[in-house]
């Protein structure tokens, strides 16, 4: 029966003091409303006004603790598609999707929106509307970020007007400090401004710099090689558990008698789930690197192929193998956008740098063309 925007009756509720940790309003007090309440649509006079804000500039948000509410309007200079993760709370699937949000501060900041909202991001913000957030969490997970579900596109107040003229005047094309560190936003595509070539791991002696805290690096490159010659497949074989302790991450072993026993859940099982894992080379024009390719990762190369059914096909016909072959052939020499984590690991006894993907994203020549434009009218200026 509720739906935004319109408006309401409310009688019978209960008042009660707001518990400020969960409430995103500003009010000291909340009203609930039980089976005995009434509610009843009424006609919109526009009386009430729509949605109040204080907003605050993108710069500002660095001088924000986390874990704070404020209001934000920008342009969306990138939204990402849904993409879904599995909660470390309560082990559901989640939907999110990523928007990058600029505004005239010289400043940029990732966004996470959830859920339904998650699903159509991309679509309705496509075109650089400008967005106004309306109390968005500050995270300080990879310098800093917002988290939100509740904004208006193209709002009806006067500092839209202000984003607008600042945008179509040249902050399109001019270069915006990042409060969101590459790859600490998870699947968040990198802006042009934020890659770097892949010869920089090296000349910036990216990962050395903390055994703890790992760097984030994105660059644009092809795939040169994709190694895919280990033993039984690019995979190993994970409990098939969704719950706790293992929710599908641990690997399992099988025994004599076919079954997979798991040592973290204690259990054997009748059969297991494959997740890839494997590692391949990524150049561009500066250099070429090792890098560790996971489960979503490859499966985003494979263009959704899991390695349960990679395996299932390798199994059941006479071609397998040259399907299996194939699979990576197909991928070898494919143009991708990274983002990549750089950090120190013990291998073999030896302290080495390693570069994993943490997400991977198709390129879209039209808007690459366009980028490259403006970074050249940008440097002629």
């Amino acid at each position: 029966m509720l739906e935004e925007d319109k408006v309401y009756t409310f009688s019978g509720g209960r008042l009660k003091a707001a518990n400020m940790q969960y409430n995103t309003c500003k009010s000291s007090f909340e009203c609930t409303f039980d089976q005995n309440a009434e509610i009843h649509l009424v006609e919109d006079t526009g009386e009430i006004v729509q949605q109040n804000y204080e907003f605050v500039n993108i710069s500002q948000l660095e001088s924000i603790e986390a874990g704070k509410f404020v209001d934000i309007i920008g342009v969306i200079k990138n939204a990402s598609e849904a993409m879904t993760l599995t909660s470390k709370r309560t082990g559901k699937e989640l939907l999110k999707a990523e928007l990058v949000v600029g505004d005239d501060s010289g400043a940029e900041v990732t966004c996470t929106v959830w859920g339904e909202k998650a699903k159509t991001a991309a679509q309705e913000m496509s075109a650089n509307p400008v967005v106004s957030f309306r109390r968005a969490r500050v995270g300080d997970y990879g310098g800093r970020t917002l988290s939100s579900n509740q904004y208006q596109i193209q709002p009806r107040v006067p500092e839209t007007q202000r984003i607008l003229n600042w945008w179509n005047a040249g902050g399109s094309s001019s270069t915006a400090r990042s409060l969101s560190s590459t790859g600490g936003g998870g699947g968040r595509f990198p802006t042009f401004e934020e890659r770097k070539p892949v010869s920089a791991i090296k000349t910036e002696q990216l990962g050395y710099t903390s055994a703890e805290k790992p760097d984030y690096i994105s660059f644009k490159g092809t795939f040169s090689f994709l190694k895919s010659d280990k033993e039984g497949g690019a995979w190993y074989t994970a409990c098939p558990r969704s719950e706790e302790p293992c929710k599908n991450r641990y690997k399992v072993n099988q025994q004599s008698d076919g079954l997979y026993y798991c040592e973290k859940c204690n259990e054997s099982f009748p059969n297991c789930i494959r997740k890839f894992i494997f590692s391949g080379t990524f150049s561009d024009d500066t250099s070429t690197s090792w890098v560790s390719l996971f489960n979503e990762q490859a499966e985003t190369l494979f263009q959704g192929m899991t390695a349960n059914q990679m395996w299932e096909t390798m199994e059941s016909g006479t071609n397998g193998q040259d399907d299996y072959d194939n699979l990576f052939k197909r991928s070898n020499f494919t143009d991708w956008i990274l983002n990549c984590k750089v950090k120190q690991e013990m291998m073999n006894d030896e302290m080495r740098i390693k570069t994993s993907i943490t997400s991977l994203h198709p390129i879209d020549y039209a808007k690459e063309g366009r980028s490259l434009f403006n970074s050249l009218i940008t440097m002629q200026q």
